[in-house]
């Protein structure tokens, strides 16, 4: 149970009579108007306790909106004017708008004192809200405000039983779902479960009491999701950064060490400590990085696969594969099967993928080919370093535009650690083992939610 439905299952308790103890010495409510018939109320209530339509329980009134156009209903007004907006089902301690002393006269507009119960009677999205008013202040046409008789009800009962009854309320409500209007007969007509003054009190105090610890358990039980649904996301993070720095999986004596490419000196800044065994690389002097084979749309055969950005889910994986567009009027980078494919723009979603069979692709795509690379590389560490937070990061960092793209100069400076050929292979199989218990997680926290 969440915490919004255990406030109202509180809630409900107190409206019925199953929250505070009944004392046998306390007298019963006087009947005020006329007694329902059985089938007009939800449920039963204790004996000394009595249903009471709520316009026996105050004196309800709506407010008024003085014209607009008359500087003198507004202009330095002193007067708070309260709007349906500005409840929301708690203590109303403050309003944006005033008017003047002539505007509550010839407007008739009432000035409700601080403890008055609020109810909104029309608006978008705040139809059947709830208020405590914390303050002097009058209202517009769009709410109703009660005055309470305080020989007959507290106060803050009528707010809570008002709470509970605020699925009611709205269910009264007549017009359309963007323009619902609950009209003060319908409030007024309302059947509230009346205890015992004293009952009354003491049914608040408990009230009180528990509100702040069902508060407390919404936090925690926020924080639990919160928790839930980013703790898959750092984790895949943490586990591709353990890997590009080589403490993924262990190194073996037995494997060699990377070769530095040509006589390039190893750089002095690097960004991270890595194996004794890896070398860091440039990334354009890794492969070729953002060179494409580009071709022209009357040299795509028929029924080839054809791979835009809106088909790569972010974070990678594809949604779906397209064959043979019905019409494609700009260039397309070709690509083969085992080629890693890049999303050059807004690079912070993360767009990469690995080709399982050859096509060609936006040129937004750039199409890095790992057999062209001046080193041992594998495709799938390829995929997972562009993947990592250390890469995306850089890459975002180095784009720039309207829609941000990276930065191919910027790009070739990227270093990349470069492990031995076996412990690459070693640690995309570890990855794909992680990465999909982690995928796993996602969705059973999804389905949980």
């Amino acid at each position: 149970m969440n915490s919004k439905k255990l406030w109202g299952s509180i809630l409900q308790q107190a409206v019925s009579g199953k929250l505070v103890e009944q004392f046998d010495n306390e007298p019963a409510v006087a009947q005020i108007g006329t007694a329902p018939a059985s089938e007009e109320v939800p449920f039963e209530i204790p004996e000394k306790w009595k249903w009471v339509q709520a316009k026996y329980l105050g004196d309800w009134k709506s407010g008024a909106t003085p014209s607009r156009n008359n500087a003198e209903f507004w202009e330095k007004g002193t007067v708070p004017w309260l709007k349906t907006g500005e409840i929301s089902n708690g203590v109303v301690l403050s309003t944006e708008e005033f008017v003047t002393e002539k505007a509550v006269k010839q407007a008739r507009l009432r000035l409700n004192p601080a403890g008055s119960v609020l109810v909104a009677m029309y608006g978008t999205g705040t139809v059947g809200n709830i208020g405590m008013l914390g303050f002097p202040s009058t209202t517009n046409q769009a709410c109703c405000a009660c005055i309470t008789n305080s020989e007959v009800i507290v106060n803050w009962y009528l707010f809570y039983a008002l709470l509970a009854f605020r699925k009611l309320l709205i269910n009264k409500a007549s017009g359309t779902t963007n323009l619902q209007n609950l009209s003060k007969d319908k409030i007024e007509k309302t059947w509230i479960p009346v205890p015992p003054l004293a009952e009354q009190h003491r049914i608040v105090d408990k009230l009180e009491e528990l509100k702040p610890l069902v508060e407390r358990f919404g936090a925690a039980q926020d924080a639990l999701v919160k928790l839930e649904t980013e703790f898959p996301r750092s984790l895949k993070a943490s586990v591709l950064q353990y890997a590009i720095s080589g403490q993924l999986v262990p190194q073996l004596d037995t494997e060699p060490a990377v070769e530095q490419i040509g006589l390039a000196p190893a750089p002095e800044e690097v960004p991270f400590d890595i194996p004794e065994k890896w070398k860091w690389v440039e990334l354009g002097k890794l492969l070729p990085f953002g060179r494409s084979k580009q071709v022209k749309p009357e040299q795509i055969p028929a029924n080839s696969w054809l791979l835009g950005l809106e088909e790569i889910k972010n974070n990678g994986g594809l949604i779906r594969k397209c064959y043979d567009w019905k019409s494609i009027n700009s260039n397309k980078n070709a690509f083969k099967a085992g080629d890693v494919l890049y999303s050059k723009m807004r690079p912070y979603l993360n767009k990469v993928i690995i080709a399982d069979e050859d096509g060609f692709c936006s040129t937004e795509l750039l199409v890095l080919d790992v057999n062209q690379a001046h080193m041992p590389l594998n495709a799938g560490f390829m995929l997972y370093f562009l993947r990592a937070p250390y890469f995306v990061s850089l890459a975002t960092k180095h784009s720039h535009g309207q829609k941000p793209r990276l930065d191919i100069k910027e790009g070739k400076k990227f270093l990349v650690p470069v492990p031995p050929l076996e412990e690459q292979q070693r640690i995309v199989a570890k990855l794909v083992e992680i990465l999909a218990d982690v995928e796993k997680m996602e969705r059973l926290t999804s389905a949980s939610q």
